[in-house]
């Protein structure tokens, strides 16, 4: 099981580096479905919570750890993004997988926590490529394993408003990416 999930973090990472790569500089302050973020800062935020896995994964609980709050994209946005998910991806690979780490919400399986950066990433490469206007069709290995692991857990989603948007019912017929982002509280 955490092979596969390694695989779908990968693939996951890939989808947003690849909507990354098609960020024309006019882009970085364009607005994305993440209300309170633009463009830089979904970007900065996806970096800063790749920065967080090596350090999570380490032992260390981010209460234990400061300096990783602003800006972590620097002078230059893409290789920050670059760097900080291949570590992310290396760190995830050399961990136990039956360990646990230590988040915010409290202590969690590593897998649970790398499903967490799978489906975090996945949806906001969606959030990238519809903020930049480019193609928003997502991995579908991806799409379905994001969705069966996100379908049980939409009234936890519901109950933190601080991380999640409200779900959002889909319409009748709806495609399984669009329920993954209606899960997620994307309009679609």
């Amino acid at each position: 099981m955490l092979r596969e999930w390694l695989r779908l973090h990968q693939l996951a990472a890939a989808e947003f580096d690849f909507r990354v790569r098609q960020i024309l500089p006019e882009y970085w302050e364009a607005s994305t479905p993440c209300g309170e973020w633009d463009v830089y800062e979904l970007v900065n935020h996806n970096v800063t919570e790749n920065l967080w896995v090596p350090i999570v994964l380490s032992g260390h609980a981010a209460d234990e750890v400061g300096g990783l709050d602003g800006d972590q994209l620097g002078a230059d946005p893409e290789l920050a993004w670059e760097d900080s998910w291949r570590d992310a991806v290396q760190a995830f690979a050399e961990v136990d997988g039956e360990s646990t780490v230590r988040l915010a919400a409290g202590e969690t399986g590593v897998l649970e926590y790398l499903r967490q950066r799978t489906a975090d990433m996945a949806i906001h490469a969606w959030d990238l490529a519809t903020g930049i206007g480019v193609d928003d069709a997502l991995d579908e290995e991806v799409v379905v394993a994001v969705h069966e692991w996100a379908a049980p857990h939409s009234e936890l989603f519901a109950q933190l408003p601080e991380l999640f948007d409200p779900p959002i019912t889909s319409p009748p017929g709806a495609d399984l990416q669009t329920r993954l982002l209606n899960l997620f509280g994307r309009e679609v």
